[in-house]
């Protein structure tokens, strides 16, 4: 007798302060998976979470401000313009780091079908496979890169794990092999 096993990883750090967020940056935002034999979300760690890091940013272009005017109240004026550069810079980084903090990855293996589905800033992708001729390879990673994991298909090949911890890559590769294997 054959049994499905159902099981989902979640890595995922859920506080009641991500609870009380929209539902764009929840658990609650991602569509339900039925009759799902193999589910992994994979989510950045927002330990910060928004006021903290909006905090930090102002403390910190008010202590580049303040040495600035320091500087500049010395006579060495030309360290303003440098300092207000440096804190452009730095919002303009901030911004994109605070559209990416709820991007999310998701692998699903439903029946003969693998759904591979991902959310980066505003876009949204979803790729189905045929789970027959889906396989799953590990990536290498350079000595400044992480390990990834592709699924590749019909000529098609998918990254999924970019903010996995290398030891969970390596146990959710080992799992999703098994289940790709039981066709």
């Amino acid at each position: 007798m054959l049994r499905s096993i159902r099981f989902c990883f979640s890595f995922i750090h859920v506080s009641r302060r991500l609870e009380s967020t929209p539902a764009t940056s929840s658990v609650a935002a991602w569509p339900p998976i039925a009759q799902a034999e193999f589910c992994v979300v994979s989510r950045r760690n927002d330990s910060l979470g928004p006021r903290a890091r909006w905090t930090l940013f102002a403390s910190l272009c008010a202590v580049s401000f303040g040495l600035a005017l320091g500087f500049a109240a010395l006579g060495a004026w030309m360290v303003l313009p440098y300092s207000a550069a440096g804190m452009g810079l730095l919002y303009g980084a901030w911004r994109w780091f605070e559209r990416h903090t709820g991007d999310w990855e998701r692998v699903t293996v439903t029946g003969d079908r693998v759904l591979v589905e991902r959310e980066s800033g505003d876009a949204r992708t979803r790729r189905e496979f045929n789970r027959c001729w889906t396989r799953l390879e590990v990536e290498d990673g350079a000595p400044v890169r992480a390990s990834r994991l592709a699924l590749r298909s019909e000529g098609e090949s998918i990254r999924f794990g970019d903010a996995l911890p290398v030891h969970e890559l390596n146990r959710i590769a080992r799992e999703l092999r098994r289940v790709l294997a039981r066709r």
